[in-house]
Parts: C-alpha cells; sequence; structure tokens
C-alpha cells in the first residue's frame, strides 16, 4: 500500500515537473547584429533575472521579418502554444503583429507601474496606436559618425554634405534601403530637402525630391552606386577598416562603446544633419500564443526598471535611451541618469527631434529606392 503510494506521488510530481507553464526559461526573439546589445542581454539583464527572478534568459538572435513570418505562420495553422516568448519590435513590425493578432493584448494592465515611462511612447509607434500591445524598451535619434581625423571640417548641412561626397569620390555610402537605417537615412533626407515642411508623412512630390537628390550623388559614392552595404554592420565594418568616412544610425550614443573597445577610431564624432535628427522609440513585447507569458512579464519588468535602464545607457554596454519619465524617478535617479548621459565633446551640435513616418510610409520608401535609384 505505501510502495503503491508512493508511485502515484512520484508520477504526480513529475507531471508537474513537465508541464510547460511551470519552466523557467524566457526565449527573447531579436535583432542580433549589435555586439554591444547581444553582450547587454547575455552578460547583464540575464544574470539579473536570474538572480531576481530566477528565469533563464535565452536570447534568440534572428531577423524581425523572419520571426514575425514565423508567428504568422504558427497563427495560420493555428498553433496556441507557440515557442516564442518575448519579441524586440516597433515600426512596420509592431503594425504587422497589431493588423493579424498576432500579439498579447493589455500588456500595459499587466506591469506593477504604468506611469513610470515618458507617456507620449505609449500613445504611438511610428504613427500606429499602441494599445497597450508593447512595451517601450529604449529611445534614439538618427545621428551621423565620422572621423573627425579624415574629415577635419565635417560637413553640417545637407549642402555641405552634398559637396563633400563630391570632393570625396568613394568615401561615402548608406546601407540598402531594406535595412533599417538605410531607410532611416532617406527618411532623414525628406526633412533635410524639405526644411519645415513636413506635417506626417512626406508627400510624393517630397519623396521624388529625395529620389533625385540620390541619383545625382550616386556616381560619388561608394562603388559608383551600383552597391550598397546590405546592412548597418557592413557599414559600421567599412568604416572602422577605413574604407568610408562616415557610417550612421539610429542611436546618437552608439559610437562611445565602438570608441572605447577600439572598433571606432577614437577621433569618431556624432552629428545631426540640418541640426534634426529622426527620434525613433522600440519595444518589447509578447506574442499572443506565448507559451510563458507571465516569467515574459517579469522579464519585460526587468528590462523597463530603473537599474537595467540606467545600464543601457552606459556608453560602454549600449548607449541607448532610457524610456523613464523623469517626474517619476528620484533626485538621485534623476542625477546618476544626468552623470551617465554625459559624453563631453562627442557630439558636434545640438539638434531638434523630429517624428519618424508611419510604418506603412517606411515599407513604400524601400519600394520606391528600389524603383526610383536602384532600377533606373
Amino acid at each position: 500500500m505505501k510502495k503503491t503510494l508512493f508511485i502515484a506521488l512520484l508520477v504526480f510530481v513529475l507531471a508537474g515537473c513537465g508541464n510547460g507553464s511551470e519552466r523557467q526559461s524566457v526565449q527573447i526573439y531579436m535583432w542580433g547584429g549589435d555586439e554591444n546589445i547581444n553582450k547587454y542581454i547575455d552578460q547583464t539583464v540575464a544574470p539579473y533575472v536570474l538572480k531576481e527572478h530566477d528565469i533563464e534568459l535565452k536570447r534568440v538572435a534572428m531577423e524581425t521579418n523572419d520571426f514575425m513570418s514565423k508567428l504568422q505562420n504558427e497563427k495560420s495553422v493555428g498553433r496556441k502554444e507557440g515557442s516564442i516568448d518575448l519579441i524586440w519590435i516597433n515600426g512596420a513590425a509592431f503594425k504587422q503583429g497589431k493588423d493579424n493578432d498576432l500579439l498579447s493584448a493589455d500588456l500595459l494592465s499587466d506591469l506593477e507601474n504604468s506611469q513610470r515611462f515618458e507617456q507620449i511612447l505609449l500613445e504611438t509607434d511610428s504613427g500606429e496606436p499602441i494599445e497597450g500591445l508593447e512595451i517601450p524598451w529604449g529611445k534614439t535619434s538618427f545621428a551621423f559618425q565620422v572621423n573627425t581625423e579624415t574629415v577635419k571640417q565635417p560637413p553640417m548641412t545637407i549642402d555641405e554634405l552634398t559637396e563633400w561626397i563630391q570632393k570625396n569620390p568613394g568615401r561615402f555610402t548608406y546601407p540598402d534601403a531594406t535595412d533599417f537605417t538605410g531607410n532611416g537615412f532617406i527618411r532623414q533626407l525628406v526633412y533635410a530637402l524639405s526644411p519645415g515642411q513636413l506635417k506626417g508623412d512626406p508627400s510624393l512630390e517630397q519623396r521624388q525630391k529625395v529620389y533625385e537628390y540620390l541619383n545625382d550623388i550616386k556616381p560619388y559614392l561608394w562603388r559608383e552606386g551600383k552597391d550598397y552595404p546590405k546592412t548597418l554592420q557592413q557599414l559600421d565594418q567599412m568604416y572602422s577598416s577605413n574604407d568610408v568616412d562616415f557610417t550612421m544610425g539610429f542611436n546618437e550614443r552608439r559610437a562611445l562603446p565602438f570608441i572605447e573597445n577600439g572598433t571606432f577610431d577614437k577621433s569618431t564624432r556624432t552629428l545631426a544633419l540640418n541640426g534634426e535628427a529622426i527620434t525613433n522609440a522600440h519595444y518589447v513585447t509578447i506574442p499572443f500564443n506565448s507559451p510563458n507569458k507571465e516569467k515574459a512579464l517579469q522579464v519585460i519588468e526587468a528590462l523597463t526598471n530603473f537599474p537595467m535602464q540606467a545600464e543601457k545607457l552606459k556608453s560602454n554596454v549600449w548607449g541607448d535611451g532610457s524610456v523613464l519619465a523623469v517626474e517619476q524617478l528620484t533626485a538621485d535617479q534623476q542625477e546618476k541618469l544626468k552623470s551617465i548621459e554625459a559624453s563631453g565633446n562627442h557630439y558636434l551640435n545640438e539638434w531638434d527631434n523630429q517624428s519618424d513616418f508611419s510604418a506603412e510610409m517606411i515599407q513604400l520608401i524601400e519600394k520606391e529606392w528600389r524603383d526610383y535609384v536602384v532600377r533606373p
């Protein structure tokens, strides 16, 4: 009788251990093209959530389009329990997820303190109402990095940049518009070539002005514009190898860790063209069929608390902007963020933040760039 009871209890315990809802690991699917971001997740966030929440955070490097396609496929076949717990997302991918019911609802209401965020970041993502479907993780401005050792007088305006490109053939390029940074460069040019004229998405006339400009400078670009870096990583490698004198990207502090670890020349400085910079926020969210929503929410709590936001802001870690509302922070916390944000003489100018375009416009620019710039 005792033996039978023992076996029954053992079977019950083993069955409980096999319950997927009780697992202590969280899979976060995210773009993996930045070494510093990967290190931040693996070496800072993962040990933190393991210690604080007994959760093993596993980073899965995958292109955003690929994991969104994976979720779309799982939705179409009715898979109620998927393999993705948490994803890094924004812009067009967010709209795709929202339109196709790929995201968990009411995430904001599930968090302990939704007031800790800058409230504007909870409203729209590239013009699309968020409605509690994603949680802000970071924010950045689009900026250019230049080697001031080889470019003694960095161009600060669109006219100065054009003149420099023409006088220094082969020393400037930008990523393919299918890359988020390459597309961002084109969107930044829209502002530069139509100053003070934008209210929302640009008109066809304003976009055509940019495509004409890109065709005009094409003969002076790296490889005469017959080829473009496929990704920001490739452009960064070209810059670090002194094949070109400029790189670029969303995050005005992005160069600092690369300077510190020797990837970029120590003379690298950052500027915003025409004193304007598109500001872009990025988010985390939970898929509709996450097998571990409760634990994924705990990871989101960790990613957006003060210790992890402050650590993320450090230039030798990631340099990504905080999403926390300053007025919600203590005086000590505000002072700490100010200290971390200090960058000495790294910025060559100040800039005004400009709104990004809608997800539909970003996709349209990608198509139009191929039609009007690549194929002519």
